[in-house]
């Protein structure tokens, strides 16, 4: 009895050493949680609404917005990106508003393709003004020097709001920066 209870503990102990030797040899560093930083510029090109459809070159449509975010990790290949958008949408010749500031909130999910590409969905809640939606994406990314590149993106944003009757807004835009 003795003589099998001995046996059955050193086998007991090689299976355990020879588990413990496998998982030190498949084990992987475990990935950041930060993938990332980004800064740019947003610019819309023109929107459309209840058939109208409003072009960049006209004063009173005119805005410019300066994204900035952080990436993160998740378990699978996507990626969480929570973006902040400060814009600034100047009124020419206008004395009593020169200018109006805006503040979006714009978390999303990302998925990196081949090649530098990548595709994402946003929510996006524009802050003071009541207006909501998504933000469609399509993003392709030249790397750089080190750790940063420089990206171009095309976004469709659409937006309901702010009143009742304004119905849904749909827009397209360019946007620029440099991700670290």
């Amino acid at each position: 009895m003795k003589k099998a209870f001995l046996l059955f503990v050193i086998l007991i102990w090689i299976i355990r050493s020879a588990t413990a030797q496998d998982s030190l040899l498949v084990a992987t560093p475990p990935t950041p949680k930060v993938a990332g930083y980004h800064i740019g510029v947003v610019q819309i090109l023109f929107a459309a609404n209840q058939g109208e459809i409003t072009w960049l070159d006209q004063s009173n449509f005119y805005s410019i917005g300066f994204p900035m975010g952080i990436t993160f990790n998740s378990g699978g290949k996507s990626k969480f990106d929570l973006e902040f958008v400060p814009s600034l949408k100047p009124y020419a010749g206008q004395e009593d508003k020169p200018y109006e500031v805006h503040f979006l909130v714009h978390p999303g999910v990302l998925f990196p393709m081949q090649k530098g590409w990548t595709f994402g969905l946003r929510a996006a809640f524009e802050t003071g003004d009541g207006v909501w939606g998504f933000t469609p994406l399509l993003n392709k990314s030249f790397h750089g020097n080190g750790h940063s590149s420089f990206f171009i993106e095309l976004v469709a944003p659409g937006r309901f709001g702010p009143g009742k009757d304004s119905g849904y807004t749909q827009l397209l835009g360019l946007h620029l920066g440099v991700g670290f």
